[in-house]
Order: C-alpha cells, then sequence, then structure tokens
C-alpha cells in the first residue's frame, strides 16, 4: 500500500468554504432512469427491482415530461425513489437542450410542453437542475452559460454505450471558470434496450446522516457527493489549506484546477494507492479530484470548496482568492 503527498508552494492559511463532510454515511443512487411511462422497455416495479438487486440506495424516475404523484408501489419500493423529471425543447435563442430536474414537485402547471418556462418553474421550486449529456445533444459551452443549471452529466453511461458522448469533463472545467460551485454527476440513462447493456454504469454517492428525502437532497444541493464508475472516495477530509482523500485501490489519483493546472500521484507498477494528501493553491478558483482504477474505471469528487462566487467579491476583507472579472457570473435565463 502506498500513501503519497504532493506539495505545490507553501501557502498562507485563507479563509474558504469547504464542500465536503464525509462523516456519515456514504448512499449510492441513480439519478438519470427511464420507464415505459416515456421510452423504456422496464415497468416502473421492474426497475426499481434491477436497481435494488444492486444495491442501490436510492433513484429518480425521470421520465420524459412525465411526473407521477408517489403512490402505490412507489410508496412501497424497495428503496428510495426521489422524484424527478427529465424535460428537453428549444429555448428562445433556439437552443436545444435535455435537463433533469430533481427533487421536482408534481404540479402540472410546470409540465406544459413550454421548455423555458417549465425550466424557470422547476428552478423556482428549488429542484435540482442537471444539464444532461451535452456532448451527445451537440450542446456548446456558452449554452450551458445560458441557463441556471446546478451541475451537469460528466458521464452519461447510455450516451457512451451508443456512441461514444457520454464524457462532459471539458464541459464541466469550462463551466467552473465561470461558476466554480458547478456541480458535477455521473448518470446511467437507463431505458434497458434489448440488447444494450447501459445500466449500473455510473451514478453518485451522497454523504448524509440517514437515507431520507431530505438529507439525499441537502447535501445534493450542497455537492456532497461524489460521482463515480466504480472506484470510491472513502473519506475526504480538509487540514490547512490542505485535503486528504482514502480511496478504494487506485492506480492515479489527479487534482485538477483550472486550465492546465494540477497534480497527480501514480501506482505504475507498484501497490494500488488507497490516499493521499494534497496542498490548495491559494490562487484557485476551482479544484476537484479525479481518481481512476486498474481497469480503466474513474470517480469524481465535485469542487472542494463552495460559494466561491460570493466569495470572490469579498476579496477586499480578505475572505477568498482573486477570480478574475467576469468568471464567476452565469447569465440569467433567456427570454
Amino acid at each position: 500500500m502506498i500513501s503519497s503527498s504532493v506539495a505545490v508552494n507553501h501557502i498562507p492559511e485563507k479563509k474558504i468554504e469547504y464542500r465536503y463532510d464525509t462523516t456519515g454515511r456514504w448512499f449510492k443512487g441513480s439519478l438519470h432512469l427511464h420507464t415505459v411511462s416515456s421510452d423504456s422497455h422496464l415497468t416502473f416495479d421492474e426497475l426499481v427491482a434491477k436497481y435494488a438487486a444492486k444495491k442501490y440506495d436510492f433513484i429518480s424516475v425521470t421520465d420524459h415530461w412525465c411526473l407521477p404523484r408517489p403512490s402505490g408501489s412507489r410508496d412501497a419500493a424497495a428503496l428510495m425513489v426521489i422524484n424527478g423529471v427529465e424535460i428537453d425543447g428549444f429555448d428562445n435563442l433556439g437552443s436545444y437542450y435535455h435537463v433533469l430536474a430533481i427533487g421536482a414537485k408534481p404540479e402540472a402547471s410546470v409540465l406544459t410542453g413550454n421548455f423555458t418556462k417549465s425550466l424557470r418553474d422547476f428552478y423556482a421550486q428549488g429542484a435540482v437542475l442537471i444539464w444532461a449529456h451535452p456532448h451527445w445533444t451537440g450542446n456548446s459551452l456558452r449554452e450551458g452559460m445560458r441557463h441556471k443549471f446546478h451541475g451537469l452529466e460528466v458521464y452519461n453511461h447510455s450516451s457512451e454505450c451508443e456512441n461514444g458522448s457520454g464524457y462532459a469533463l471539458s464541459y464541466w472545467d469550462g463551466m467552473l471558470l465561470h461558476n466554480p460551485d458547478f456541480l458535477g454527476f455521473a448518470t446511467d440513462d437507463s431505458h434497458f434496450i434489448p440488447g444494450q447493456p447501459s445500466w449500473n454504469g455510473g451514478w453518485i454517492m451522497v454523504n448524509a446522516a440517514a437515507c431520507t428525502q431530505q438529507e439525499i437532497l441537502q447535501n445534493i444541493r450542497r455537492g456532497n457527493f461524489y460521482s463515480s464508475q466504480g472506484p470510491d472516495f472513502s473519506s475526504i477530509k480538509y487540514g490547512r489549506n490542505t485535503v486528504k482523500i482514502t480511496t478504494s485501490p487506485v492506480t492515479y489519483i489527479r487534482l485538477i484546477g483550472p486550465r492546465r493546472t494540477g497534480q497527480h500521484l501514480n501506482a505504475l507498477d507498484k501497490e494500488p494507492l488507497r490516499q493521499a494528501e494534497f496542498e490548495l493553491p491559494p490562487d484557485w478558483h476551482s479544484a476537484r479530484i479525479e481518481i481512476e482504477d486498474a481497469a480503466g474505471k474513474k470517480a469524481w469528487s465535485n469542487p472542494l470548496w463552495q460559494n466561491y462566487s460570493r466569495m470572490s467579491r469579498q476579496v477586499a476583507a480578505g475572505t477568498g482568492a482573486t477570480l478574475p472579472p467576469g468568471r464567476h457570473s452565469i447569465l440569467p435565463f433567456q427570454g
């Protein structure tokens, strides 16, 4: 077993707001799933049985423009079911999107078929808005900046299986230059089409006190989760300007900063890595961690600190590092 540290430069202590609190339990969840209510081949009960058998703790069924009220078998499911929906359409500038609304409330007024109105309404409800498979859809980074998304799918398993367009890491890093709080999600987008094994390939692990709707949604909104194709983060802890992680056995651990900045450890021709500690440069406005196992499967943390956009406006008070002008603003809804 190898334990290593990577030092950048000695840096003074700065007052920042760390994102992760991993003192709770880890709960496994899938947030992009479909049933026969839209375009999948499984019923709700069949879908639940599949994911329960793989030891998932919660799911969100996100059928297209379909948000049923929880009742009957949904209440008695073998795992927790969070309300969700996938909407798609053109905004007022003619750009086409798919968006997940997690934790959406089943109100008929928000499902009118008007994409921009529904997006606004779900945002007002407090739903978590996830920009779905931007590579597969053919979106540009600029289009992602146009709306108040909370995060995006950094990995969509169905899109990757279908035509190799499942990754959106470059989109994520681009969004982080403009919104350092932007979250990353790994999903299945499962449809259970015969002959396409596109499920159980991307999920999130939420750290929470309990697996309840309130706890899970609260920690998703906070970003107190990581996304994975297989590897695990066991803990993410902070010291004085440092972050220390423990993981399942992995070959690479990467600290990823803005643009070309970063550090990494590897276990090539060595025993697998299980922990690492990095110093966090004071001039980075965002930092995230990626781990990769011997099979090439990866897991991704969210940005390691939160509310940086607010902190960057408090530089005069000495409470945050400077972010270049304009880099922390998100454009309002268009139209």
